[in-house]
């Protein structure tokens, strides 16, 4: 006669077990994300580091190992933010295909803007230009791809003619490096992990943004995924625990991948 209260007693824990389960996700899912507010670096030009590079030449360095040292370590110290033009990846705020991919297009975008001094065109310019990419894709690959870092070299190197290298195995002391040079990181990421709350629907599978500059334990980003992305800040920890390369042959991101695409004028 205690059989059946036996397995309602079982049902109802089961019931509760599946309840708590189902909150916990939601907080998860839910959690409010900080917005990281802060005074912003003076944003730089490439020139200036054109002719910081030319200064840097012309000083002598027969002092001794330790003062050089020194002063090495206060320029990997010292607060970056690059001039590059913020674009989204949606300029008009159309986010149908090919725009709501165009991710990697735009980081492309606003990289050659820098580089070049120009200044964005009209927004309606702008989709013409991410179309005109997105066909070079279809026409010479067979379809507008996830551009895994590879894929995106390739594509930089035959289309704009600009000469890049891939980075391998990021960290933040090799992000600094290339930034304190002037160079911005462009970075392939996890969308679902960036801890940014204007992305919709948690934020893209596979996406990608460019590292413009850092802020103590800060990286300054222009983030395309969103029409909020200019400067938009995130902690060097989050960002590079969201780093995450496309896996072709798993046909997924890959969180285990951590690689970068710099582009380079000489």
């Amino acid at each position: 006669m205690f059989w059946p209260l036996y397995f309602l007693n079982i049902f109802m824990k089961k019931i509760l077990f599946l309840i708590i389960l189902v909150l916990v996700i939601y907080v998860l899912l839910n959690k409010d994300i900080e917005i990281i507010e802060a005074d912003l670096p003076e944003p730089k030009d490439y020139k200036f580091f054109l002719v910081e590079e030319e200064n840097l030449a012309q000083k002598d360095f027969s002092i001794p190992f330790k003062e050089q040292n020194e002063i090495i370590t206060e320029i990997i110290k010292k607060e970056i933010n690059l001039n590059i033009p913020f674009i989204s990846q949606a300029p008009t705020a159309n986010w149908e295909q090919p725009y709501q991919d165009a991710c990697e297009e735009v980081s492309i975008l606003m990289v050659d803007y820098y580089y070049t001094k120009k200044e964005p065109p009209s927004a309606e310019e702008l989709e013409f230009f991410i179309q005109e990419m997105v066909k070079w894709q279809e026409e010479n690959w067979g379809e507008h791809l996830n551009l895994p870092i590879i894929k995106l070299k390739e594509f930089v190197e035959n289309y704009f003619n600009y000469k890049t290298e891939i980075i391998y195995d990021l960290n933040v002391e090799k992000i600094k490096n290339y930034l304190d040079r002037g160079i911005p990181v462009i970075v392939p990421a996890n969308g679902k992990k960036l801890d940014n709350p204007y992305f919709s629907n948690g934020g893209p599978e596979y996406h990608m943004l460019v590292i413009k500059g850092y802020l103590g334990d800060n990286f300054i980003t222009n983030d395309p995924g969103t029409k909020r992305g200019l400067n938009f800040i995130y902690t060097s920890e989050n960002l590079l625990y969201s780093i995450a390369d496309w896996d072709i042959k798993k046909s997924h991101v890959n969180m285990e991948l951590k690689n970068g695409l710099i582009i380079l004028l000489n």
